[in-house]
């Protein structure tokens, strides 16, 4: 397919005035320079207009020009490699480095969305130095900016990027219910996104054709300017659907009862994902009603593979709320850490963010804080919680049942029935009503795991089958999984792998400093610790050393550096205080710990409220959304 070009003149007809305004007024290239000066520039360049998937430059060619985006995105890619360097959008620059540099081009760079750029060619470039220095000092300027944000990018926090630009497109057969598209509308109009869809488009551009330039300018202006845009695709195969799906940064499918069972995906669905690849793509499947869990969902991921999925009840607001901040970046994370018998903290802090009504829109756990995690993405309240701790380390004896030393210490059964127990034996993560995630350790790979499907209860047992206590998990593909706190007892940069926006963060923090009054050589051997643990009085003078369990606990969390963590600017991170008499593995005090964690963290939010902290009030930002009707 050829590149458009057409010269780009300052009343060139409305969709050229239109792009002259966004370069005269939005761009910071030419900001800095006189109206004469700016009108010099545009009449320079050439416009080149490109459909997604079109190569602007290839790697290895010369560098006979730069670009400006005037609007869409573009992805810098390195030839052979799927993954993008960088993405451009409206007002960067592109082919700088090869255009001074006078090298060939260094890279790839492909649109990937309909796209214009205009276009400075060498020669049209040493003209302008000529007449108008202005202009070269402007374009080495963002030159500099453009270095500066990428030295900013070597901070290791690494967000999910948030979309611009949605496209909402019906999924499988069953019609969308009414009741979602005015419920979302509803929820975008009080955010300030756009909503396009045909009959908007033919309101204000009656007869003209969807890529006329009035419709195009029109469609980029306002996604400079709004927070998001969302077009409202069709079922049908229509130009529009397909102008909606290349005009977005991210394609949202609308599913509504089972996946079809035939596993041929429509005309749509085919397209949007040829166009998007699983990692732009997300799957919405609406409910009548809100429950712990549901069925199919992996089904639907069979047919559409997307990065995330999300589950809408149509009883109220508040699952369309959830879906909108996930798509304009301000999704509210539960992040928590591993800790024993700690863990049950994560449930008291919980609680006194419910009773706020603060709605957590994902949940990623590690060890213990991953069998708690769990529990809130099924919709578990606090109590419901704590009856199921009691059940699973208290009177299953989970954490008593020693065994012959050949896979483990001690004997995982009993832990794995009681796991199957409360999680339900066939829940699968992806059936959760929240989306969910468990951190392990692959002993196999050498690397984190991070646990997104499957069986629930078999993501929390990965997650916590601390080494030598407990036999690892393998999974079927023979991958050996312990517990995650091995490499991140804190999995907060796994949370912002997976979405962006403010994240509540509970950890328990770094052991205090603590010393041993403990002579060495009083430490018994096997038989006189047989003898000790058979005869009470004997047992009473044994030295008072920690627990196998207890040096064990303290040598997998000796590494972490808890004043490093990846926080954002609206990361909030809690470390509730305990008794320094309470053991990592007295599970039966889980109701001291929970109790007390409750209390303290009421009075901590309510304390940094009233500061005005700014954490602390984008997480409350999210109350007040289950009731709305």
């Amino acid at each position: 397919m050829a590149v458009r070009q057409n010269r780009v003149w300052p009343m060139d007809g409305l969709g050229s005035t239109i792009a002259w305004g966004n370069v005269s007024e939005d761009f910071a290239l030419f900001r800095t320079l006189t109206p004469e000066q700016r009108r010099k520039a545009v009449r320079a360049m050439v416009r080149r207009d490109l459909v997604r998937g079109q190569m602007l430059v290839a790697q290895g060619e010369a560098s006979d020009a730069l670009f400006v985006v005037l609007h869409g995105a573009l992805a810098v890619r390195k030839s052979g490699d799927s993954a993008p360097i960088a993405e451009l959008r409206a007002g960067e620059l592109v082919g700088e480095i090869g255009f001074f540099a006078n090298v060939p081009r260094t890279a790839d760079v492909i649109a990937i969305r309909d796209t214009s750029v205009l276009a400075l060619t060498r020669a049209a470039y040493h003209e302008l130095a000529e007449h108008a220095p202005a202009i070269v000092e402007a374009v080495l300027a963002a030159l500099a900016l453009r270095f500066a944000r990428e030295t900013a990018r070597l901070i290791p926090i690494r967000a999910s990027p948030t979309p611009r630009t949605v496209a909402l497109i019906p999924g499988g057969y069953e019609p969308v219910p009414e009741a979602f598209d005015r419920r979302l509308r509803a929820g975008l109009a009080a955010t300030g996104a756009e909503i396009i869809d045909p009959a908007r488009l033919e309101t204000m551009f009656p007869g003209r054709a969807l890529d006329s330039a009035e419709v195009t300018d029109w469609l980029n202006r306002i996604e400079q300017i709004a927070p998001l845009v969302v077009y409202l695709g069709g079922r049908e195969d229509s130009v529009w659907t397909r102008k909606a799906i290349r005009q977005a940064d991210m394609v949202v499918f609308v599913t509504h009862g089972k996946a079809p069972a035939a596993g041929v995906p429509t005309e749509v669905e085919t397209f949007a994902c040829k166009i998007h690849p699983a990692a732009a793509r997300r799957l919405v499947r609406i409910h009548e009603r809100r429950s712990g869990e549901v069925s199919g969902t992996a089904a639907w991921l069979a047919r559409l593979p997307c990065f995330m999925h999300h589950h809408v009840a149509l009883e109220d607001q508040a699952d369309i709320d959830s879906l909108i901040r996930f798509m304009g970046g301000r999704a509210l994370g539960f992040v928590a850490a591993g800790g024993g018998a700690f863990g049950s903290a994560h449930v008291g802090i919980y609680r006194a963010f419910r009773e706020r009504g603060v709605v957590f829109d994902i949940f990623v756990g590690t060890s213990v804080g991953s069998a708690m995690a769990a529990g809130f993405a099924k919709n578990h309240e606090a109590d419901h919680l704590e009856r199921g701790t009691h059940e699973i380390f208290v009177n299953s004896r989970s954490f008593r049942r020693p065994t012959w030393p050949r896979y483990a210490l001690l004997d995982h059964k009993a832990f794995d029935r009681a796991l199957a127990d409360q999680y339900g034996r066939d829940c699968r993560i992806e059936d959760c009503w929240r989306p969910f995630a468990a951190v392990a350790t692959n002993l196999s790979t050498h690397n984190l795991e991070l646990i997104r499907s499957g069986l629930l209860w078999q993501a929390v047992r990965a997650s916590s089958a601390i080494p030598g206590l407990l036999p690892p998990f393998y999974t079927p593909e023979g991958a050996m999984l312990v517990d995650g706190c091995l490499i991140d007892n804190v999995p907060l940069a796994q949370m912002h792998q997976l979405k962006s926006g403010p994240n509540l963060v509970v950890h328990f923090g770094d052991p205090a400093e603590e010393m041993f009054d403990v002579d060495y050589a009083e430490l018994p051997g096997r038989f006189e610790l047989a003898m000790a643990m058979l005869t009470p009085f004997r047992r009473k003078l044994l030295p008072a050393a920690p627990s196998a369990v207890n040096v064990l606990w303290r040598s997998l969390v000796a590494h972490q550096r808890y004043d490093t963590l990846p926080t954002a600017p609206h990361d909030h991170v809690m470390r509730p205080p305990f008794s320094p008499d309470i053991g990592v593995t007295e599970f039966e005090r889980h109701t001291e710990i929970y109790e007390a964690s409750y209390l303290w963290a009421r009075e901590t939010i309510a304390a940094l409220e009233a500061e005005g902290d700014p954490a602390i009030a984008a997480i409350l930002a999210t109350t007040g959304t289950a009731t709305r009707r």
